[in-house]
């Protein structure tokens, strides 16, 4: 996927493409940003190597507890735990999708019920990277980082307060650790419910210039900062191609808007 993405793509750091559309220019027709959230130790050990080698940028999203060892991302913990007893990965998303939409104080006293009796290890490559590891990467020029909380809530299903501080935390840790206040921001989740105006007025006073949903559409001047679209992870080339390509958006236009 990357070495395709390196000849037919021109791949751009986050923050280039958010600067050039807040200035009102055009991006490329094949612009893409290669992005991955959480920090997990894969985007170090699997992810890295490659991008270097091929000399593409990137930006990683990072949970900063994760990080730091203290917040272990909630849905690893709940799907380990179900995983342990069974249950299908319909099951599975079902259970999920279900916790996310709770409070998050509800959310974190059902998880710990789920998770009480499970001792089951986490495979490695779920393991989060370290703080040298991203220093590393940041060292290279080609790797910038940017926020996604400090313990991955739901920011939505947190009071004020809660996000003051998971936002507060989150962009401290990182300038302590590497050097430098995040500008970039991405949303846990990232649904048009999984945010709100307090939200986005709390992250523009604590730095962030731009903020990333994922909800999928193509980067272009206009849109409001603090609410960026982004496209997943194209689960085939096909898909890559098409999202590149602007496939997705003429098709949304046909259905008149609709995903």
């Amino acid at each position: 996927m990357c070495q395709h993405l390196k000849k037919t793509c021109e791949v751009l750091p986050l923050s280039e493409m958010v600067r050039h559309v807040n200035a009102g220019k055009t991006l490329p027709h094949n612009a893409v940003a290669i992005t991955f959230d959480d920090g997990l130790g894969s985007n170090y050990h699997l992810g890295y190597p490659i991008l270097k080698e091929l000399g593409l940028p990137a930006t990683i999203f990072l949970a900063t507890g994760f990080v730091d060892g203290t917040h272990p991302l909630w849905f690893q913990e709940v799907d380990r735990a179900l995983r342990a007893r069974g249950a299908s990965t319909a099951e599975l998303f079902a259970k999920l999708g279900q916790l996310k939409r709770l409070p998050d104080a509800e959310m974190r006293a059902e998880v710990a019920k789920l998770t009480a009796d499970c001792a089951a290890a986490h495979p490695e490559v779920t393991l989060p990277m370290r703080w040298d590891q991203a220093r590393e990467m940041k060292a290279s020029g080609l790797i910038e980082f940017g926020g996604h909380t400090h313990s991955h809530p739901i920011l939505a299903r947190c009071t004020v307060e809660q996000q003051a501080e998971e936002i507060r935390q989150c962009c401290d840790r990182i300038t302590a650790e590497l050097g430098a206040a995040p500008t970039l921001f991405a949303y846990p989740n990232g649904g048009p419910t999984d945010f709100t105006a307090d939200t986005q007025r709390l992250l523009a006073e604590h730095g962030f210039e731009a903020s990333f949903t994922m909800m999928p559409a193509r980067l272009v001047s206009g849109l409001t900062t603090q609410a960026l679209p982004r496209y997943g992870n194209p689960t085939s080339m096909l898909e890559a191609e098409a999202t590149v390509s602007g496939a997705f958006e003429l098709l949304k236009q046909w259905r008149g808007g609709a995903a």
